[in-house]
């Protein structure tokens, strides 16, 4: 058998900073700078929005004012913002987690690349366009700053030989160009997976609490039906001994760490996905309660969830953690922490209120059951 000296694990799809990144290039960096601050200022209350740059000023200025002979990083706490300084190299697995918590990432590509391009036709850039045709790699539209000349000049059509099938914008139409990019991040929001955390041992209760029927049919069964219909797939998390016991199991790859193992494990299967976790002990747990989650769902935070007026806290159980919640998770794990609802507590998450918080009721001990099989009793009479 040949020896692996790395397990293969699946990447997350990214580009050279995050998910959703577009260089603007083909005119000055004046220009570009304008373009990008006005679509971030347009997008700021719909997304998270980054901006990659290079440092203009000369190295000789930098120099003066640069504390890097005494430090290699330093802090400084602002009124209105953090700033942070780094004067040694940072590499990529840095600046992802860094740029792990922008939804969308603005580059200026006169000096940087990123997975998708806006072009800006002017002529008297074309030998700076040409000179880096090949970060050309997937443009998505193009912009002209001569009003007055409508007509794609030649050295735009070689080096984008699609150009006919992209859609042309005056740089004046601030609002439209934002409007684009708006739709193409919508279009590229996470698709969700549901998780049924089922890898508990159970003990408080007795029997497995994956199995138990309230409503008729095993627990998972239940919820994997009132689950479906907001994702693409479901998928019971559980121990290695349980696996042959589900169809669609994610076995623990994090062991020892209950839910939030379970959380990792699923991330670690598809990184790419967002996952709608639900603990197996909430019996009166219904469609219409994860439809309000999903209505309310905002992909540009590192989950969704409930607010339990009884803990005064997020409600981890029943949460839509979207893909950057996978460096989160890990990021709490290194420092020693493996409680979702800490995470959720110390994040940048989107709470929502209910009207009846009966629904997020555990059962997790004989005594607690009985209370829901009574609840339910009441329910359907």
């Amino acid at each position: 058998m040949k020896h692996e000296q790395h397990s293969k694990l699946t990447k997350p799809d990214k580009g050279f900073y995050g998910r959703n990144e577009i260089s603007i290039l083909g005119s000055n960096c004046n220009r570009i700078q304008t373009l990008a601050s006005s679509i971030g200022k347009q997008l700021q209350g719909e997304f998270s929005v980054a901006y990659v740059d290079a440092d203009h000023a000369s190295h000789t200025d930098n120099e003066k004012e640069s504390p890097s002979v005494a430090f290699t990083k330093n802090f400084i706490n602002k009124i209105t913002h953090h700033q942070f300084n780094v004067f040694n190299t940072v590499s990529k697995f840095e600046q992802d987690t860094f740029f792990n918590s922008s939804q969308l990432i603005l580059v200026n590509g006169n000096h940087e690349k990123a997975n998708h391009q806006i072009v800006m036709i002017d002529k008297k850039k074309e030998a700076s366009l040409i000179k880096r045709k090949e970060a050309l790699t997937n443009v998505i539209a193009l912009v002209r700053t001569d009003h007055e000349d409508k007509e794609i000049p030649e050295y735009i059509k070689e080096l984008i030989p699609k150009y006919a099938e992209l859609p042309v914008f005056l740089l004046t139409d601030e609002k439209i160009i934002s409007g684009f990019v708006k739709k193409l991040v919508e279009n590229r929001i996470p698709k969700i997976q549901g998780l049924i955390l089922g890898g508990g041992k159970s003990t408080r209760m007795g029997v497995d609490k994956v199995f138990m029927k309230y409503h008729g049919v095993s627990q998972h069964t239940y919820l994997q039906e009132i689950l479906s219909p907001f994702c693409e797939d479901v998928f019971v998390s559980c121990r290695p001994d349980q696996a042959s016991l589900f169809p669609d199991a994610i076995t623990d790859s994090f062991l020892g760490l209950g839910a939030y193992g379970g959380l990792l494990s699923a991330f670690q299967k598809n990184p790419d996905s967002a996952w709608f976790s639900i603990a197996c002990d909430i019996p009166l747990l219904n469609k219409e309660t994860l439809e309000a989650l999903v209505s309310k769902r905002n992909p540009s935070k590192v989950a969704t969830c409930f607010y339990n007026s009884e803990t005064d806290f997020p409600e981890p159980l029943i949460t839509i953690w979207e893909p950057r919640a996978y460096a989160v998770l890990l990021h709490y794990l290194s420092l020693g922490y493996s409680c979702p609802r800490k995470v959720l507590i110390n994040s940048d998450v989107e709470i929502v209120k209910l009207e009846n918080e009966d629904v997020l009721l555990n059962a997790n001990t004989s005594k607690e059951r009985d209370k829901v099989l009574e609840l339910l009793s009441k329910t359907i009479s």
